[in-house]
Formats: structure tokens, C-alpha cells, sequence
């Protein structure tokens, strides 16, 4: 904003006098002060002029001051508006800067009756839709923090009980193996013992009689001995029989206690984490308000005429024959051709090279869009079918079945919208679910663009092109000097370009389609052409003839 500071009158200070000013004149571009206002006021040239008090104008954006009515380099006014360079004109200028360019127009077709324009109203929308979507977006990215924040304390908590649980659960298995071991050998310790104190009486017995043999060989008769022979024989065979069972039970085998331990500890050391943090990307859910594109009235663009393709680039397709129904400019603004004649799509790169054949169907394709990276959607106009094709890996990566034939396609704030004839238009998200039809009135379309809340399609039959709402009410059809309209799609100050295919033309139509102009025609280039597409961001059109040569143009 200007300064709050005092001001000094511009026509006194030529007198070297310093009154105060008290109120600028905008189109002269002086201060006044209340005497020179007066006079300013009375002349015939200044009385209509209008003026603001010094407090109003140091209220005034810094940007809006350095707009001048007058040209900096030449002291006059500005007349002229140019539509190639976009600003305004002395007629010193034409001379000096403007002396190639085309379509000069009076300054004030243009900025003439501007703050009652539809443009103002829409700008003044669209800054209310952006702070709205400002402030949407501050409250999305707090409430995700908050849920992050949430999560992140869900999965700390998450890991501590697992862990727990894991030392639980190895606590049980710790007390389990010890109680297997101290059961096994309890059992072992009992029989052993048993088996010790059986031997020890049969010790005990066997010195004893050992002592009684020798007694006997000593001081006993010889029938005693022979008889007390056979007693002490009996008792051998008797306990060499209890030494043999036991041989026989494996009792006389040394027992070790061996415990075989399930390898944890290099499971563990193998496991390189309890878990893996991955961030994912839900769809997007988020409501932002749509900017209104509608800026026919838009002062860069303020009448049709001023429409002048200029041509950046040719294409040759590098064997016929072929039949184009399809085009898409991509990102680097390399170009994706669609050849029904083939059943396949083709790029070229942006200075005009074919480069590769993308992918060969086995049905015949119709249209194409662009969705998103390097990805392409294609229709399928007898299969009912949609394909999404990454055109660097040649691949088919998505893929639906639809109810009717699939003819246009385009895509429009993250949607794409396929004419599902007979009549009836699908929105489905890139994943290439439908999230919603829209009935029409007229049957089998040919191709379609969108902008804002408009819908418009070809009627190539039928020799017309309708524009719908985004509820499918028609708003207009245009039926005037076109001649099989097909291609079509609309620029960024809401131009309608249609391609007319037996006109050997394109011709551009105003949003309410009341005005209309031819941009190009057989002597540019165009014969037979079927198919359109511009870059928005880029202002860069691709046209394509049936037999596939094409053209590039900024716009």
C-alpha cells in the first residue's frame, strides 16, 4: 500500500508551490489539491475523470499503482491493446514494439465497462473459493498431524504390548522346559535308587554266604558239603539271573539327561525388526471448492479474433496408411496418437520424431486422455472397455469393463469422464471405479471436453455440438458453419475449440456459444482432421488429420 506520508499537489508543484493534495486522479495521474480539483472538475477533458481522496489512494495495493494509464516511454496515452504481448499501447508504440503483431484492438473493447464484467464477479469467487480452500487444506494438514500423533502413540503402545507378550509367552516356555527336566529326572533318580538298594542287598547276601562257604569248606562233612554246595550254586544262578534281567532291560546302560534346545537365539539375531513403518497415501477426500474457469470476458483473451494458432511443429506419420481419432499431449509436451487403422497407439516426441510404436491391440481403440505421470486412458468403442497404459513400460496397468460403447475420453479435476453411448456420460476416479453417470438426451457422442461446471460434446452425425451442465441439462447447441464436428476441447480462458472434419477446419466458440470464428482451415494444414487436445498449463494445441499428419501450436 502508499504511504500514509503528506502529498504534494502535482500541478502546483510545476508552479513550485506545495499544497497539500487531497485527491488523485487516476486517469491523469496527478495529485490534486482542492483548488486544482475544482478546475479539474469544471474542464470539458477531466470533469467525468475519476478521482479518490489521498486516504482512499494510499489504501491502494503497491501493484495496482504501478498500473499507468500513460506509456512510460513515449508521454501518451494508452489506445491499443496487443493480444500477443498481452499489455496495453501508445500509438508510438505500434512503431517500435508492436510493428509484426496482429489483431491489435482499441483499449477500450477490452477494459471497457471491466468492474461490471462477469470476470470481476468471478475473480472475486475465486479469491473467496481459494482462502476457503486455504483455510480447508491448514484444517486438513492439523487434523492429519492429530491423527499422526495418535497413531504414532497406537503403534508405540502397540510394540510395547507385543513385546510383553513375547516375554510372556517365553517366560511359559521357560518354566515348561524346566519342569520337563526336573519330572524327567526325578524319574530317573527313583528308579536308579531302587535299583542301588536291590543291588546292595544282594551285596549284603552274597558276602554273607561267601562267608558261609568258607565255614563250611572248612568244618563241614563231606555230605554237607555237597549238599551246601548246590544251596550257595542255587543263590549264584538266582542273582546271575536278576544281573541278566537287568542286562535284558537296558538298566545296566548308563543314563544322561540331554535337553534339545530350539535354536531362538540366532531367530531372534536373524529377525532384524519387530515391525516395519510404512507411509500410505489414501485417496484424496479432501473438498476444495472448484476454481470457475469461465473467463471468456477475461481481458488476456477479450474477443475470438484474437484466437491466432501459431505453429511450433509439424508431425509425419512414418507409414500410411493409418486412421488418427485420438491425440494427447503429454507433460513434455511429447504427443500420443491414436491409429484405429492399426489398433494402436504411437509417440512422437515434441519436435515432431516419431519415436515408438506404445502398444498394438486386439480390438480397435478410440480416444485418448491423459491421467497422470506418464500414464494414458484409452477407450475401447466395441469392447466397452477403458484401459490405463504407462507409455514408458508399454504396459497395460488398469483396466474396466463398462455397460456401453466407450468412445470420448477426457480428464477434468482428477476425474475421467468417458461418453458411455447410447447416452449417458461416466466419471470415474484414476483407479477406474465409476463414482458417477450422467444421463444426456442426445445419443452416441462422439467426443468430449470439460471446463468448470460445462460439459460439451460433438454430435459429429448430426452436424452439432451441445453443452451440457454437470447434471446433463443442455445449456446450448450450436449448429451454424460446421460440418461433422468431432475433436474437441477448450483453452484456458474458456475457448471451445472444434474440429470439423469435412470443413477441413477448426473453428473456436464462445462459452454461451453465441459467437463463433474460424482459426484454421485447409491452408493452415488441416485436411480431414478428426482430433484435438491442449495443454491448459502450457497453452499448446495438437491437431491431427485422418492420415495422421499434425500439427503443434502454442495458442
Amino acid at each position: 500500500m502508499a504511504t500514509s506520508t503528506s502529498v504534494i499537489c502535482s500541478l502546483c508543484q510545476e508552479d513550485d508551490e506545495t499544497s497539500t493534495a487531497v485527491t488523485w486522479c487516476a486517469e491523469c495521474e496527478v495529485f490534486l489539491c482542492s483548488e486544482c480539483q475544482k478546475h479539474h472538475g469544471r474542464s470539458k477533458m477531466s470533469k467525468h475523470h475519476q478521482v479518490m481522496s489521498i486516504h482512499e489512494y494510499q489504501k491502494l495495493p503497491e501493484f495496482m499503482l504501478n498500473i499507468k494509464n500513460y506509456c512510460e516511454d513515449h508521454d501518451l496515452k494508452y489506445e491499443l491493446f496487443c493480444p500477443f504481448h498481452a499489455s496495453a499501447c501508445c500509438m508510438k508504440c505500434i512503431k517500435d514494439k508492436h510493428d509484426n503483431c496482429k489483431g491489435l484492438v482499441p483499449l477500450a473493447d477490452v477494459v471497457g465497462n471491466i468492474k461490471s464484467s462477469a470476470t470481476v464477479s468471478q475473480i472475486e469467487t475465486d479469491l473467496v473459493n481459494l482462502l476457503k480452500n486455504l483455510k480447508t487444506i491448514k484444517i486438513f494438514f492439523s487434523e492429519n498431524l492429530s491423527a499422526l500423533e495418535k497413531q504414532k502413540l497406537e503403534a508405540i503402545s502397540r510394540v510395547h504390548t507385543m513385546r510383553q507378550s513375547i516375554n510372556d509367552h517365553l517366560d511359559k516356555l521357560e518354566k515348561s522346559l524346566l519342569n520337563d527336566i526336573s519330572l524327567e529326572f526325578t524319574k530317573l533318580q527313583e528308579k536308579i535308587r531302587n535299583l542301588k538298594s536291590e543291588i546292595e542287598s544282594k551285596t549284603d547276601q552274597v558276602e554273607e554266604k561267601q562267608k558261609d562257604f568258607s565255614k563250611m569248606v572248612e568244618f563241614s562233612t563231606d555230605l554237607q558239603t555237597y549238599f551246601g554246595l548246590h544251596e550257595v550254586e542255587k543263590i549264584i544262578k538266582q542273582d546271575e539271573h536278576y544281573i541278566n534281567n537287568l542286562k535284558s532291560a537296558e538298566d545296566l546302560r548308563e543314563r544322561k539327561m540331554k535337553v534339545d534346545y530350539f535354536d531362538l537365539e540366532s531367530t531372534v539375531r536373524g529377525t532384524s525388526a519387530l515391525g516395519e513403518v510404512s507411509i500410505y497415501i489414501l485417496p484424496e477426500n479432501i473438498q476444495l471448492k472448484t476454481k470457475g474457469e469461465s473467463q471468456v470476458q477475461s481481458p488476456r483473451n477479450p474477443v475470438l479474433s484474437m484466437v491466432k494458432p501459431v505453429l511450433k511443429q509439424r508431425f509425419k506419420m512414418p507409414k500410411y496408411p493409418v486412421h488418427i481419432t485420438g491425440c494427447q499431449i503429454l507433460p513434455n509436451t511429447d504427443v500420443v496418437l491414436v491409429d484405429q487403422k492399426k489398433y494402436s497407439i504411437v509417440l512422437f516426441n515434441n519436435e515432431g520424431v516419431f519415436v515408438k510404436e506404445i502398444m498394438t491391440f486386439k480390438t480397435m481403440p478410440s480416444d485418448i486422455c491423459y491421467v497422470k505421470q506418464r500414464e494414458v486412458a484409452v477407450t475401447f468403442i466395441y469392447d466397452k472397455k477403458v484401459f490405463i497404459i504407462d507409455v514408458e513400460r508399454n504396459k497395460v496397468v488398469r483396466r474396466t469393463n463398462l455397460d456401453g460403447e466407450c468412445n470420448g475420453i477426457c480428464t477434468y479435476d482428477k476425474m475421467i469422464y468417458v461418453i458411455s453411448n447410447p447416452n449417458s456420460i461416466l466419471a470415474l476416479d484414476f483407479d477406474l471405479n465409476i463414482q458417477n453417470s450422467i444421463p444426456i438426451l442426445t445419443e452416441f457422442s462422439s467426443r468430449i471436453a470439460i471446463f468448470g461446471d460445462r460439459l460439451y460434446c460433438t454430435q459429429c452425425d448430426d452436424d452439432y455440438v451441445v453443452c451440457y451442465s454437470k447434471e446433463g441439462k443442455i445449456l446450448w447447441s450450436f449448429y451454424h458453419e460446421i460440418d461433422s464436428p468431432f475433436g474437441i476441447d477448450v483453452d484456458k480462458n474458456g475457448v471451445v475449440y472444434v474440429v470439423c472434419n469435412r470443413n477441413n477446419s477448426i473453428i473456436a466458440l464462445s462459452q454461451d456459444g453465441k459467437k463463433t470464428e474460424v482459426i484454421m482451415s485447409e491452408d493452415s494444414g488441416l485436411y480431414e482432421p478428426l482430433s484435438i487436445n491442449i495443454d491448459r498449463e502450457s497453452s499448446i494445441l495438437v491437431v491431427s488429420n485422418m492420415n495422421g499428419d499434425s500439427l503443434l501450436l502454442s495458442i
